[in-house]
């Protein structure tokens, strides 16, 4: 690791990130992130290349990164955010960053949040994003790629295909950055708490308060929204997964593994050794370029 790695994972567990997950109640916890949320905007975006434009769909906003030399290939850009906390502006400016060294249209999201909603109401609203671009698009020319909850979302749109919403095809690719999905068994449950000793980013607590979060009081939230690696990826298409080895949902890439070979699907695992959670969208050193890079590769590579 080079010591520019070394300095950012000690301010990142300086800074205390991590402990912003935990609050000494549920409430307490949604109720700090929505204020927080409050104050968050839309950054005003502006570039010589791309057409910067919202839609609305749902009710809740979408920006559109469109190049304005036409393209034929998009991407859904998920944001992670643990299901709770909406995309920063700083996320939104490396989404434009990633458009344009990709050269993809990009759809971004600021899908429902479970401060307010189960989660079925981010599926059905990412799943109506998806519909808005089969309007410009193929699907075999639209990638999806989430970070964190944003990758429980990317990938959690092959089992809510399979699951009664069988009105569009499956997309073209999808990169799941360490997506958030909860431990499933007790195996899990203790690979995460090891794990809690070197990730500096997500504690293993939080993964399990976040499966109420998640359901938010409702009683009809499928497992596999909740517990990714138990969805059903019949005809999926090409999925990478991209960890870092130091970080708690790393826990549960071995049943994810085990998931794409039991439904056949073409995967291809990356695993960041050392590395913290999301590691790739966070490149100011040489191990994370590294990552960026070849996220975008991936994406340019696919569909």
């Amino acid at each position: 690791m080079t010591v520019k790695y070394e300095i950012l994972k000690r301010l990142v567990k300086a800074s205390g990130l991590k402990k912003r997950w935990i609050a000494k109640s549920t409430a307490e916890l949604l109720e700090n992130r929505r204020r927080r949320n409050a104050r968050n905007r839309i950054p005003a975006l502006r570039d010589p290349e791309i057409e910067v434009s919202r839609i609305d769909v749902m009710g809740f906003p979408v920006l559109k990164m469109i190049h304005r030399e036409k393209k034929k290939k998009a991407n859904l850009f998920l944001i992670g955010g643990g299901m709770i906390s909406a995309p920063r502006p700083a996320s939104i400016r490396k989404a434009l960053r990633f458009a344009r060294e990709t050269g993809l249209d990009l759809f971004v999201p600021y899908y429902p949040l479970c401060t307010d909603y189960p989660i079925t109401k981010a599926y059905a609203m990412v799943h109506e994003t998806y519909k808005k671009m089969l309007e410009e698009y193929r699907a075999e020319d639209i990638s999806v790629l989430g970070t964190s909850s944003g990758g429980n979302l990317a990938l959690g749109m092959v089992p809510y295909i399979n699951d009664g919403h069988a009105d569009v095809p499956m997309p073209g690719r999808i990169l799941a950055i360490s997506p958030g999905t909860c431990a499933a068994t007790a195996e899990e449950w203790e690979r995460m708490k090891e794990l809690d000793r070197v990730d500096v980013a997500i504690p293993a607590k939080y993964m399990r308060t976040a499966a109420g979060i998640m359901r938010h009081g409702s009683k009809d939230v499928p497992d596999y929204m909740i517990w990714l690696q138990k969805g059903d990826f019949t005809n999926a298409p090409h999925v990478d997964f991209m960890y870092g080895s130091d970080e708690t949902l790393y826990a549960c890439a071995p049943s994810f593994e085990k998931a794409m070979k039991k439904y056949k699907v073409d995967y291809r695992m990356t695993v960041g050794e050392g590395m913290f959670h999301c590691y790739p969208v966070f490149p100011v050193c040489k191990e994370a370029r590294e990552g960026w890079d070849r996220m975008v590769a991936m994406m340019k590579e696919g569909v």
